[in-house]
């Protein structure tokens, strides 16, 4: 049961970013806001959940796992509700602002129960689960959302959001027991945080992998703030079908994370990356070429970027596993720093592609093959350098 909890505590991020996609074209309509404005509600929700992952690793340190999860719960819940009542845009746009922010205490939280309640082979098991459930959650959302979009309208699927948050509240009332039984007060203390924060960012090996990471996600972040505006208004595609192709889109990632984990160890992550980041770079330049010679179709721009989350799902891990792997007295706060680097980053993608459109495919297609060939060259000039991907870094 308690993993089950925690599994749906983990996928509260991509319900949020993903059930909403196919509504944005309508919202930019209801709003009169247009793709750029109705874009900005993918981009404040990613932002507001990076600055967050700085702050509730060490709150939840400090204070305990239940009071950090059930405050960002009920955040959530009044944000939720927030976003479907909002009369004007930019209401709309700060009630997502404070979801982003307090979605983040889920998974955040989640993951160091998980460190606190089991060890060895049976949190590996737990972690395995709560994975799956991170692949599933972004493959069912924009389907469910479409469906909520076409039967009960844009603002319902804030309400669907809410509803989740009040029973994920409810569970981890009566079911969840508190797992921090090591609370350090002085986690929270501005001066040890950012001493830690300011020693990852000085760190070579650290920075060479948060950039190609952060290249990547941007090109991830171009497709889910334009690919419902591309494929519903360009592309025509019902918007109950948007989740079929976004599904497809996903498991491209699913096939490049099982591919990591079998050929990591065999290949060494230089040669993984290197393969990767091509992979996906090929893939950007593909989609953005056809776009730029004016094929304007639905497998035009799907099947490259299948390719593109295929080298995604394997480039990530292997990015997340090197950057943290020189840190192993300060994980959490490694982890928290790249998420957080990525998702501004994401955001400020997001927002780009949004102000560019131009009613075809070129503007999402365009920023894709940048990041992507940005994230292929930043990591063969960074294995080239001084980080040797696959030497033994010394202990922070």
């Amino acid at each position: 049961m308690v993993t089950v909890l925690l599994t749906a505590l983990v996928a509260v991020t991509p319900l949020s970013i993903d059930m909403p996609l196919p509504a944005l074209p309508d919202l930019g309509r209801e709003y009169q806001a247009g793709s750029a404005g109705a874009q900005l509600i993918i981009s404040v929700f990613i932002l507001g959940f990076a600055f967050s992952q700085l702050l509730q690793g060490p709150l939840s340190d400090a204070f305990g796992r239940r009071p950090v999860l059930l405050g960002g719960l009920g955040l959530y819940l009044a944000s939720s509700l927030l976003c479907m009542l909002a009369p004007t845009m930019e209401l709309l746009i700060t009630a997502r602002f404070l979801q982003g922010f307090s979605a983040c205490a889920a998974p955040v939280v989640a993951r160091a129960i998980v460190r606190d309640a089991y060890e060895g082979p049976r949190a590996a098991r737990v972690f395995s689960i709560i994975a799956a459930g991170m692949g599933i959650a972004p493959v069912i959302a924009p389907t469910i959302g479409g469906f909520v979009l076409i039967w009960f309208g844009a603002s319902q699927i804030f309400a669907l959001l809410a509803g989740t948050a009040a029973v994920l509240l409810l569970a981890v009332l009566f079911v969840l027991p508190e797992t921090n039984v090591r609370r350090n007060p002085a986690a929270f203390r501005p001066a040890r945080f950012v001493s830690n924060y300011l020693l990852l960012l000085r760190h070579p090996t650290f920075r060479g992998y948060v950039a190609v990471s952060v290249c990547a996600s941007g090109g991830l972040f171009a497709y889910l703030s334009g690919s419902s505006f591309v494929l519903i208004d360009v592309l025509e595609v019902p918007a109950h079908h948007f989740g079929l192709y976004f599904a497809l889109v996903a498991s491209g990632h699913i096939a490049g994370a099982l591919c990591s984990g079998t050929l990591a160890e065999r290949l060494g992550s230089r040669h993984l990356l290197t393969v990767s980041t091509v992979i996906s770079a090929t893939a950007g330049v593909v989609m953005a070429a056809l776009a730029w010679a004016g094929v304007e179709t639905v497998s035009a721009i799907v099947a490259p970027m299948c390719l593109y989350m295929f080298g995604f799902g394997i480039t990530m891990p292997n990015c997340m596993a090197g950057a943290v792997n020189p840190f192993p007295q300060m994980a959490g706060a490694a982890s928290a720093m790249m998420g957080f680097l990525q998702m501004t980053s994401s955001a400020a993608v997001g927002a780009l592609v949004g102000h560019l459109d131009d009613g075809t495919t070129f503007p999402m297609a365009g920023m894709i093959a940048l990041m992507a060939v940005l994230a292929a060259a930043t990591f063969l000039a960074f294995a080239r350098g001084d980080g040797n991907p696959d030497r033994q870094e010394p202990r922070a």
